[in-house]
């Protein structure tokens, strides 16, 4: 293990500006928070996606 100390930051290390995408799931463009964020909050609230099961 290493006796690095890590930084704690409050706040994250880079503001996102929110911006439309198309869902991978199913294409309709909804507002993302964030780079990561490729979902929409429709096709998250699926069986499917809560499986884990590819479409």
């Amino acid at each position: 293990m290493s006796n690095r100390k890590r930084k704690k930051n409050s706040k994250p290390q880079r503001e996102y500006e929110a911006k439309t995408r198309k869902c991978l799931m199913c294409r309709d463009e909804f507002t993302s928070r964030h780079p990561g964020e490729r979902i929409c909050a429709s096709c998250k609230g699926t069986a499917a996606w809560r499986e884990g099961m590819a479409l």
